[in-house]
This record gives C-alpha cells, sequence and structure tokens, in this order.
C-alpha cells in the first residue's frame, strides 16, 4: 500500500514537473531566431554512494572492500529554448560502501529512469548564443531507481541481509523509490551537431534502506557522475531569403543614361524660278541690247536652336553602412551612460536602435565591412567587449544577415 501512494504521487510530480518545464521552454525565452532541436547521448563513468554506511563522509576508499563503481546511461532530449530544455535518462550503476567501525559492508546495482530540465546558465546570464565552445549548466529532475542490495559482515564476508530480491515492486522483484535530482554540468561544443559533455548530479532517495542502516540521516544519496557524447539533430535551417534587387552602396554611384541627341528637323530649300524674258523683235539695224539675267539667290535657312530636353533625376540609393554591435537587451533599454562607463566608449559614439523587439546598441558607421571589422577588433582587445560584432543597416534599419 505504501509503495502505491508513493508511486502515484510521484507520478502526479512527474506530470506536474514535466508540464512546466515545457510551458516555461516555449514561452520564458521568445526568440524568434531559435530553432528548437532534438538530442540523443550515450555517458559512463562513476557511481558513489553517500549515507550512513562509507567510511568517509566524501572521498570514497579503495582498500578493504572498494567503494568505488560504475555506471553507464543513455539520454534522449529536446531543447526548447535558448536557456531551457528537457531530456529523460536511462541509466545503470553499481554501487557499495564500507563502514569499518561497525564491521559493516554493502553492494547492490540499480536501474533508474528520470526526467530532468537543463538551464542555460551562459544564456540565462549573458547574451543568447548557440555556437559558444563551452556551455554551463543546471539540472534538476525527479525519476524512479529500483535497486538490489546485499548487507555483509565485513570481516567474515558472511551475508546479514538482502533488499529487492523478488520481494520488490520494481523491475524483476528490485525495491522501488522515488528520488529527486539535482546537478551541473558543462557541454564542449566539438561543431554543429557533436558535444561532449560532463556531469556530476546527486540522487535523493525517498527512504533510508538502500544500505541497511536505518539509523542517521533518514534519506539515503547516490551521485553519477560522467563523460558523455552527444549528438544534436532536428533543427530547422534558416530558409534563404530569395534573390533581392541590386543594392547600390552608397560610394558607388550609377551612371545615369546618356540622353538623346535632338537633330534639328530638315526643311525643304525652297528655290525661285527663273523669270522667262519676253522675246525681242529682230532688227538688223538695230544692235540687240542683251538684258542680263538676275538669278535669286536661295533663302537663307533659319538657324536651328538646340532644344534643351529635362530628364527625371535618378531615385535616391540606399544607404548600406557597417556598424559594431556591443550590446543587445530584450524588452527594456540599457542606459547609454553605463554602458559608456561599463566599456569606457565616449557616449555620442553608442546609438540605440530596436530590432526584433531588442534594444541593440552600436558604435561608428562604416562603408567597408574591413574598416567596421578594425573597430570591432579595437572594441574586443583593448576595451574588453569579447563578443562584439560586425552588422549591417540599410536606411537606418538593421539587417539580419550581412550583405
Amino acid at each position: 500500500m505504501k509503495n502505491k501512494l508513493t508511486l502515484s504521487a510521484f507520478l502526479t510530480l512527474l506530470f506536474l514537473f514535466t508540464t512546466f518545464s515545457f510551458a516555461w521552454g516555449q514561452h520564458v525565452v521568445p526568440e524568434k531566431k531559435f530553432s528548437p532541436y532534438w538530442e540523443v547521448g550515450l555517458t559512463g563513468g562513476t557511481s558513489l554512494f553517500f549515507g550512513d554506511v562509507k567510511q568517509n563522509p566524501i572521498l570514497p576508499v579503495s582498500t578493504n572492500n572498494n567503494e568505488w563503481r560504475l555506471g553507464g546511461s543513455l539520454l534522449a532530449g529536446r531543447q526548447f529554448s535558448y536557456v531551457f530544455g528537457l531530456r529523460g535518462q536511462a541509466l545503470y550503476g553499481q554501487i557499495a560502501g564500507t563502514k569499518r567501525s561497525a564491521d559493516y559492508f554493502f553492494e547492490g546495482d540499480y536501474f533508474e529512469f528520470n526526467l530532468n530540465t537543463t538551464i542555460d546558465l551562459n544564456n540565462l546570464l549573458g547574451r543568447k548564443r548557440t555556437d559558444r565552445f563551452i556551455t554551463t549548466y543546471l539540472l534538476a529532475g525527479v525519476g524512479l531507481t529500483n535497486y538490489n542490495s546485499t548487507i555483509y559482515t565485513l570481516s567474515t564476508g558472511m551475508v546479514k541481509r538482502k533488499i529487492g530480491f523478488g520481494n520488490g515492486s520494481g523491475i524483476g522483484g528490485r525495491t522501488l523509490e522515488g528520488i529527486l535530482t539535482g546537478g551541473i554540468g558543462v557541454n564542449f561544443r566539438i561543431n554543429d551537431h557533436f558535444i561532449i559533455n560532463l556531469e556530476t548530479a546527486n540522487r535523493i532517495m525517498n527512504s533510508d534502506e538502500m544500505d541497511g542502516w536505518v539509523r542517521n540521516f533518514k534519506y539515503d544519496v547516490y551521485n553519477y557522475t560522467s563523460v558523455g557524447l552527444f549528438y544534436k539533430f532536428g533543427q530547422r535551417k534558416a530558409k534563404t531569403a530569395p534573390p533581392a534587387s541590386v543594392v547600390t552602396h552608397q560610394n558607388m554611384r550609377e551612371i545615369p543614361p546618356a540622353q538623346p541627341v535632338h537633330q534639328p528637323e530638315k526643311k525643304p530649300c525652297i528655290t525661285e524660278p527663273t523669270p522667262v524674258m519676253p522675246p525681242t523683235t529682230t532688227n538688223t539695224t538695230k544692235k540687240v541690247e542683251k538684258t542680263p539675267v538676275q538669278t535669286e539667290q536661295p533663302a537663307q535657312q533659319p538657324a536651328v536652336v538646340p532644344v534643351k530636353v529635362s530628364t527625371p533625376a535618378p531615385p535616391p540609393q540606399p544607404v548600406l553602412e557597417y556598424r559594431v554591435q556591443i550590446r543587445a537587451k530584450y524588452g527594456n533599454p540599457i542606459s547609454v551612460s553605463w554602458l559608456s562607463r561599463r566599456y569606457h566608449i565616449p557616449v555620442n559614439e553608442i546609438r540605440q536602435d530596436k530590432h526584433n523587439g531588442y534594444y541593440i546598441y552600436t558604435v561608428g558607421s562604416y562603408d567597408t565591412y574591413e574598416q567596421a571589422r578594425t573597430r570591432r577588433d579595437q572594441l574586443r582587445n583593448v576595451n574588453g567587449i569579447r563578443d562584439a560584432f560586425v552588422v549591417a543597416f540599410k536606411n537606418g534599419y538593421r539587417l539580419d544577415k550581412l550583405p
């Protein structure tokens, strides 16, 4: 009856915990650019007991029945946002503890299934990125463990008691208990798909029976510290924008089309007809007097006056500039004076703009990417802004990617 109530309470808590993690992962960080992804992993490491039956409070002993034990696990999860993720783990491990003053020793093994939420500390406290080489995270969750334990007399090796082994309600008659998990991990990014993981997490059990010593602290604890390899998949790639019209840089001037040459209209040349002289009477005694024929000169053509044809002015070209972004904050602005004091930059050099719900802060205005890159390197090395980067603005609005 007790195990049924414990299992029912655990399943209720597991449902509430899963719903809470999923909701926060979807809505707490409304970042449009983030694409959720899946991950699977394989880990291996040490499984150590921290309960009543232990020779030293922290460090395990390796003589007179070694307390060092091993374990391995499979994990699968989904990252919902820059900060929050949810994952499940199936873990098998061995466990042991020694108490020489009481001539007491136990060892056992367990199958554990847990569900954890992960909280990315770098993205929670700093600028949101997915390309960091090192990322630190916290994990917390709930689970179920199924274990068998055997208690021995340390000096003789005789079995004193067995826990589980067909008498419990877990897998194969093992003892079934609920657990709370909590720990910390570090991810080392190899590339867009593979991650090397280091993690340590404690399990607090719902009872004090794993080591068979029910006297002091009423909750047994064991730890799993591991190294693992994770594979990420299912992340949507950014859609390629359709080819846009060619953007002319502000320093590049278009050559206006040649203006048509105005040809003057040709007028026909009109020549006056030669006047016909009347016939004269022939007289032998009189000398015929010849009248000179006057030829009219052709009329001069009027001078052609060129007509000026006005062409419309070309439209203004889009202004493209490069700046260096030093900070961004979602929802609420940051004091420019504070940024000036923080990074030792004059106030009049820091600009504030808004982009995709973020207040962004930039420095400088440059015609070429190379000029902005030189300024970026200066801000990183001299002013200590390690994550400064170059952005592009077109007509005063920030572009999502460099042209």
